[in-house]
């Protein structure tokens, strides 16, 4: 299975301790829902989308064809069903190696900021004090 290779098994055990922090579900649209929980699950997102509507006993009101050309809002209760199945996932701790990655990913965009400024300085210092 892709999830347990060399990066994502060290990621794990580096989210275990990092900072707790929940998923800001109002920022994350349907495709980000189906995209955590295919990653979680090891599935493809079609998967999660007939498993989500599954879940919600809805009838389709599209298929994943057509879902996917445009990716329209989804109906409340399948996003409620994936907003409930990411907290599960969360609350058993899968979420572990998503939240290293997104550490990492946060913090060298900082670095990367902070590290052009610093470069600037040095060299205006260094063209003063020639």
């Amino acid at each position: 299975m892709r999830k347990y290779s060399i990066p994502n098994t060290l990621a794990l055990y580096l989210g275990k301790y990092l900072p707790t922090k929940t998923p800001s579900f109002s920022k994350m649209n349907d495709s980000d829902f189906i995209t955590v929980l295919s990653w979680c699950e090891d599935w493809t997102p079609e998967e999660v989308y007939n498993m989500d509507y599954k879940q919600s006993h809805l009838d389709y009101l599209l298929t994943w064809d057509e879902w996917s050309a445009d990716m329209k809002s989804l109906p409340l209760p399948v996003r409620a069903e994936l907003q409930r199945a990411i907290t599960l996932h969360m609350d058993n701790g899968n979420l572990q190696a998503l939240r290293a990655y997104a550490f990492f990913y946060e913090g060298t965009e900082k670095l990367a900021k902070y590290a052009f400024w610093v470069f600037i300085a040095i060299m205006i210092l260094l063209w003063i004090g020639r």
